[in-house]
């Protein structure tokens, strides 16, 4: 997962390039295409497409075997977490029923925080509506005695809202606050050993569930390249009609390439609203430990 965090910024930019370089180039071949008087310029042109469309295929290849290399990594390293946990969890065998439950809250708290968030849309994007990202943590502690409570783990991941702040939408939830109410009774009824265990279950869990949504960006590159090669096919066809003596006014393709280039415009401007960076809010600290959020 390190690896995919640390090669994100550069994978989703070679992505994003290269549908402003195939716009680009096909954009420059429609506003020609009057300027066209013979096939051997034709073919020139659908050349320049062909090009970029193999560069498109070839980055967004390479873009897969990064995203799969990182997943199969962050799998790994998660199977390994839950093999060290599972014999401290098998010496807890009497508390187990208690642990289930701390984990199951922990997850429920972990889940209401994430489901404020906002899906950013095409429309708002389109709008020009800003987003906010801040970073939200969740600091988990063990219940030691009726009044005491000392740090154990704290996990972050990124929230994203619209027209709000992350700690005004967290703090005004209810269940946000019920969550972290009940936690705190499931572990004052528990050893400090099964509070632990219960807490590292569910942070495993968390990065199982991470893993899961980063392999459904995985399971989209190659509809991506698919498209490419779809788009490549195309050219490819046209090139050799022409290469054996078609005519370059009955080819529709070539007729309507100012109505295509519209569309491919269209697509380009969308790609890179959503390449916009968001806004940058304050992060927030729900603390565990004694049930309070706070904006940092």
């Amino acid at each position: 997962m390190n690896e995919f965090m640390q090669q994100k910024p550069k994978i989703f930019a070679q992505i994003i390039t290269s549908f402003i370089n195939y716009q680009t180039t096909f954009d420059a071949c429609a506003q020609n295409s009057k300027a066209i008087t013979s096939t051997k310029q034709w073919i020139e042109c659908l050349q320049l497409l062909q090009k970029t469309l193999k560069q498109n295929i070839t980055l967004t290849n390479e873009a897969q075997q990064v995203f799969t290399k990182s997943y199969n990594q962050a799998k790994n390293a998660e199977e390994l977490l839950a093999s060290s946990i599972q014999d401290g969890w098998n010496e807890l065998a009497s508390e187990e029923q208690a642990m289930v439950r701390i984990a199951t809250e922990i997850g429920s708290l972990s889940q209401s925080i994430a489901s404020l968030g906002a899906n950013v849309t095409a429309a708002q994007l389109r709008a020009g509506k800003a987003y906010i990202q801040s970073m939200v943590t969740i600091s988990y502690g063990v219940v030691m005695g009726a009044t005491t409570s000392v740090p154990f783990l704290s996990f972050a991941g990124a929230l994203f809202t619209v027209g709000y702040s992350a700690y005004s939408t967290i703090s005004s939830a209810k269940e946000v606050q019920q969550d972290l109410d009940k936690l705190t009774q499931l572990q004052t009824l528990a050893s400090e050993e099964a509070q632990a265990a219960a807490i590292t279950k569910a942070i495993i869990q968390t990065l199982s569930n991470m893993s899961e949504e980063f392999l459904k960006i995985d399971d989209s590159l190659p509809a991506l390249s698919l498209l490419w090669q779809d788009e490549l096919d195309k050219v490819n066809e046209l090139i050799n009609a022409l290469q054996s003596g078609s005519d370059p006014a009955l080819l529709t393709d070539l007729q309507t390439i100012k109505i295509a280039s519209a569309s491919w415009k269209t697509i380009s401007e969308f790609v890179q609203l959503i390449s916009l960076p968001p806004n940058v809010g304050k992060p927030v600290l729900v603390n565990t430990l004694n049930n309070t959020i706070q904006e940092q």
